[in-house]
């Protein structure tokens, strides 16, 4: 197992100090993922956000999220 950090940020960053233990990175995308359905609700016109996830130190997975509105809403 190895140890994941998934950090979060739309202009107020979080950084994850914990990490989850978990068995490989197909594991750690399908929690990003799932982060990401969590973060969606939250996610306003003109909004922006950035999931990334480590592993040693290193980025292994980015996730940019960013809405922009066409029309008049």
């Amino acid at each position: 197992m190895s140890r994941y950090f998934f950090s979060i940020a739309n202009g107020h960053p979080f950084e994850d100090d914990e990490g989850t233990d978990l068995p490989d990175d197909t594991a750690a995308w399908r929690e990003a993922v799932l982060t990401v359905r969590d973060i969606e609700s939250a996610l306003q016109p003109g909004g922006c956000w950035t999931l990334e996830v480590r592993r040693d130190g290193e980025i292994i997975i980015r996730i940019d999220i960013r809405a922009t509105t066409i029309a008049n809403l």
